[in-house]
């Protein structure tokens, strides 16, 4: 029997599941939840045409079933949705969290994000009793059928966007028109995200051209992917036709992030920089914090960051996962090529390792506002160095798949023998495979050689038949051999199909 559990959360195609099937993951859900002793689940939704069904199903089971449910109808971001956790659990401290989303996915996709009390968000393996892996079980479990109980009730939430821009800005350090003088292009790609965060940045005094901004499940452009090449091409001429200084792209649930001028877009790494300066400018000196990177994260930005308080620690992609390892060792923040930025947000008594892409932002402009110069170091350090994007084949099958990237890998092994699928520091898996050649990051230093590349390859986990591949170096020559050498065995050898 098929399920729609996927490493980070749930995840299906709108017509791949019926509504039985569908029901019977939300058994599988509250079953886990009465496990871990949840008594209040807090749904929410983005703008996908798929959410409707999916939000309504949830809803009625979790009534049915005795639990309080409190619901947000309107289309609201991922990171608005944990902030939401967060202040419920304030009052009820045994919430859990589901946010009915399929993130950057095209529009036939739909899934469901999950948080557990403490909003902590579990994913396969990762959690209580194995998070998502125990939802798992339970989905295949003839045997497994949990009980209505009595006192179920339901609770509509206004649209929370006042109260976490309010607490964001404060997060940020920013104040009403503190931020004037600046001018943006946002691109929330017809997501969930554009309502909260024009009303904040205009909030702040920044000057928004809004593109792409009504929430519309359609996705009339495409998948809503900033991080896709050529995506964000026609925010980038909307900014230099009418003197932008910054543009932001948004994906379709906004909790990714692309920073651009009205040169390109930036790496996350290099974006973590002004980030980074803004957070340490509060921060005791002398102390290093661990920050967390993935593995797609440029070796030039991780010097920077060492240059700072920084202590880069390289981890798995994942959303959770990392969230999870952000708690275990008290990591500051954290970053992913594929634009997630992680912080540890406090609300009262409790601390969160997650997104809260508005407060990402802030910091960002706070730092470009106070500093004007640092925009010029950011584009500076993306101006040396190549960086591919992250560029995706689809095979017609998984064994193909599997056999066009093995190959890949070993045109790697035979020719650069730093070739990593665990993570040096603590030898967690990185669910790929990472190749750097001419670099080296250890006890939070970094050196890089004259020439040297940094290379990533997995399989995508949320979509089916895809390879994944990013590669950063330090002049394009290099760097484009080694994707052409790559899109070769992807493309020729094993007949696979470019996409976004």
């Amino acid at each position: 029997m098929r399920d729609p559990i996927k490493t980070y959360d749930a995840r299906w195609e709108v017509t791949e599941f019926n509504a039985n099937e569908i029901t019977r993951l939300f058994e599988a859900t509250f079953g886990y939840a009465r496990l871990i002793g949840v008594d209040t689940i807090v749904f929410s939704r983005d703008a996908r045409l798929g959410c409707a069904q999916v939000l309504d199903s949830g809803i009625n089971l979790a009534v049915l079933l005795g639990f309080r449910v409190l619901a947000c109808l309107d289309p609201i971001s991922t990171p608005l949705s944990y902030f939401v956790a967060m202040q419920t659990s304030l009052e009820h401290p045994h919430t859990m969290g589901l946010s009915i989303t399929a993130s950057h996915n095209p529009r036939q996709y739909i899934g469901i994000k999950y948080t557990i009390p403490g909003v902590e968000a579990i994913g396969y393996d990762c959690g209580p009793h194995g998070g998502l892996k125990k939802v798992k079980e339970l989905f295949h479990d003839s045997n497994f059928g949990p009980s209505p109980r009595v006192g179920g009730s339901l609770h509509i939430i206004p649209h929370p966007a006042s109260d976490y821009i309010a607490y964001s800005m404060k997060l940020a350090g920013v104040k009403d028109g503190s931020l004037s003088g600046l001018k943006v292009v946002l691109d929330t790609f017809n997501g969930s995200a554009g309502q909260e965060l024009y009303r904040a940045l205009t909030q702040c005094g920044v000057a928004v051209i809004p593109h792409r901004l009504v929430p519309d499940g359609n996705f009339p452009t495409g998948s809503p992917n900033p991080t896709s090449q050529h995506k964000m091409d026609p925010a980038l001429e909307m900014a230099r036709q009418q003197g932008a200084d910054l543009i932001l792209g948004i994906d379709g649930d906004g909790d990714r992030i692309v920073f651009a001028d009205q040169k390109g877009i930036f790496s996350a790494g290099f974006v973590m920089v002004p980030i980074l300066q803004a957070i340490f400018s509060e921060k005791s000196e002398g102390k290093r914090y661990p920050v967390l990177y993935d593995p797609k994260v440029n070796p030039l930005a991780l010097a920077k960051w060492a240059e700072l308080q920084a202590e880069p620690i390289l981890f798995r992609n994942g959303h959770s996962q990392i969230k999870s390892h952000m708690k275990t060792i008290g990591a500051l923040a954290g970053a992913e090529e594929s634009g997630h930025f992680y912080h540890q947000l406090p609300l009262d008594h409790l601390t969160v390792a997650g997104e809260n892409s508005l407060y990402t932002l802030l910091l960002f402009l706070r730092s470009v506002h106070q500093d004007p110069a640092i925009l010029g170091l950011v584009r500076s350090m993306q101006d040396q160095v190549y960086t591919s994007g992250e560029f995706n084949f689809h095979f017609e099958t998984d064994t193909v798949r599997d056999e066009a990237m093995e190959a890949a890998i070993d045109l790697f092994r035979h020719q650069y023998p730093s070739v990593m699928t665990t993570a040096s520091e603590d030898g967690a898996d990185l669910e790929g495979t990472v190749v750097y050649y001419g670099v080296r990051v250890s006890g939070g230093s970094v050196s890089l050689e004259d020439r040297w590349f940094a290379a990533y390859i997995r399989t995508a986990t949320n979509e089916k038949g895809i390879v994944r591949t990013y590669i950063s170096s330090s002049d394009n020559t290099f760097g484009e051999m080694i994707k052409s050498a790559v899109v070769k065995i992807l493309k020729e050898d094993f007949k696979g199909n470019e996409i976004e």
